[in-house]
């Protein structure tokens, strides 16, 4: 059994994936958008994959903390090679949950709502992003039980600021500047230039992100034995 067919089947035991993934995206349906705006379904998306996120790098944290990783470096599997395959593993199950969101908004709200194309890129670049995010605030802990206790309440409060929760527009100027240096604002940033179809602001929310999906890697693919 290879190292990503392995990572898929552990991600998948755990019982809040598949909730997660098929059916939190359909119950996101039924929040009411806002005159004037993409579907508020859209941007809460931002919240559920940032957790979904978090769950799906919890064996990666977890081998590190119980000293997995010590047997792995003394065996023919490249810590690259291990943790390259549990990424792909959860990218892959986060991409399925953007589709699943974007296939059923296709069907509500029909096919002139958006550009389906540009925000499914959009998200991906946004889910690398987390997946990112959550392997590197691991590194910082000892106990998932601890990790995840912090990061259930710093998640929600970047996603309260960044305008996820609801419209960007509805903070603050001085707020929406000093937000700009938080990663999950430029998914906001992203969605409010895909309605507003401003290209060339999408295509820099969704680069912003990668760049903050590899700064996170940096930091997150330590090895810490």
């Amino acid at each position: 059994m290879s190292i990503l067919t392995f990572a898929l089947r552990e991600n998948l035991r755990q019982r809040l994936t598949l909730p997660l993934l098929l059916l939190f995206p359909l119950v996101l349906l039924l929040v009411p958008s806002m005159p004037g705006s993409l579907p508020m379904s859209f941007s809460l998306f931002g919240l559920l994959n940032f957790y979904s996120a978090f769950l799906l790098v919890r064996t990666v944290a977890e081998d590190r903390m119980r000293g997995v990783l010590v047997r792995i470096a003394s065996s023919p599997i490249s810590h690259a090679h291990y943790l390259t395959s549990h990424l792909a593993a959860g990218s892959l199950l986060l991409i399925t949950q953007s589709l699943v969101l974007i296939i059923a908004s296709l069907i509500v709200h029909g096919s002139n709502t958006t550009n389906y194309l540009l925000l499914f890129i959009l998200y991906c670049s946004y889910s690398v992003m987390t997946l990112s995010f959550s392997l590197a605030w691991n590194t910082m802990f000892r106990s998932y039980t601890t990790s995840f206790a912090l990061f259930s309440g710093v998640g929600s409060i970047l996603c309260l600021v960044s305008g996820l929760t609801f419209p960007l527009r509805f903070l603050p100027p001085a707020m929406q500047r000093m937000v700009r240096v938080l990663p999950t604002y430029w998914l906001a940033h992203g969605l409010e230039a895909l309605n507003e179809q401003a290209g060339a602001s999408l295509l820099l929310a969704v680069v912003i992100l990668l760049i903050f999906a590899g700064i996170f890697l940096l930091v997150g693919s330590r090895r810490r034995l």
